[in-house]
Formats: structure tokens, C-alpha cells, sequence
């Protein structure tokens, strides 16, 4: 078993599949989200990283994307694989939580707090996030 294929079946004890129906238009698509405490997060195993699709909490003011994303941190330490995403703001599908939602500056500046390494992808506006490093063959 491939250390990335360790980390997705302990990834899979510790969560609960919480499938998620997004609109894109009016056409549904069926994200397969996975529960861990008070947040949900889709993921894809790629074959060198784990791709953090969406991460979206539960309760807002909790702490339980953080536990979420040090969950996944600790996964990544442990079998020596790495995070990747695109810090990018998406408008929640319902039931969309209550309260204050993040800018871009403030989910970028959370990502960094949490020790993920950003880095603008040339002339596209996006910003991708690594951990625990990025990949010397990166050519964002």
C-alpha cells in the first residue's frame, strides 16, 4: 500500500461520508464530501498529493475547518504527502451557513496562518496552496 493510499484509508476511519448535492446552473452534481467533527471537506487522491477540492464548516465560529485542515496536516506528516488546493472563495450551496464569510485576503492570510505555502499562479488571479512544501517541479 502506497503512503498516499494509507493516508486516504485513515482519512476514511476518522470521517463519515457526508455526500453533497452542488448546483452548477441548474444541472446537480453529487460532490462526495467527508465529515470530520463539525466541518466537511472534498478531497481527490491524486497520485503524488491529496487535492483539497472544498472545505466548509458546519458551525462558523467553532474551529472546525481548523481541526478539519490539522487533521489533514497531520495525515500529510505522517505518510510524508502533500496538501494542495487553490485558495479560492465560492458562494456556499444550501443550506449555506449563518454569519460572516471570508474574503479572499482572509482565506489566503487563514491558509498561511495554518502553514500552507501560497503562491500565485501566473496571469490567472488564483492562489495555490502546498503543504508541507511545494513540489520542486512546480511551475505556478
Amino acid at each position: 500500500m502506497t503512503p498516499l493510499q494509507q493516508a486516504r484509508e485513515e482519512w476514511e476511519q476518522n470521517t463519515v461520508a457526508c455526500p453533497k448535492i452542488h448546483y452548477i446552473g441548474k444541472n446537480p452534481y453529487q460532490h462526495e464530501f467527508r465529515q470530520y467533527g463539525k466541518a466537511i471537506a472534498w478531497l481527490e487522491w491524486d497520485d503524488e498529493f491529496i487535492e483539497i477540492k472544498k472545505i466548509e464548516t458546519l458551525q462558523q465560529g467553532q474551529g472546525a475547518a481548523t481541526k478539519l485542515v490539522e487533521f489533514l496536516k497531520t495525515l500529510a506528516d505522517k505518510y510524508h504527502v502533500r496538501l494542495f488546493g487553490n485558495a479560492v472563495i465560492y458562494p456556499p450551496d444550501p443550506p449555506a451557513p449563518e454569519g460572516h464569510l471570508f474574503t479572499q485576503a482572509q482565506l489566503e492570510s487563514w491558509y498561511g496562518k495554518h502553514g500552507f505555502i501560497l503562491r500565485k499562479i501566473r496571469n490567472t488571479g488564483i492562489t495555490a496552496i502546498w503543504y508541507p512544501n511545494i513540489p520542486p517541479n512546480s511551475t505556478s
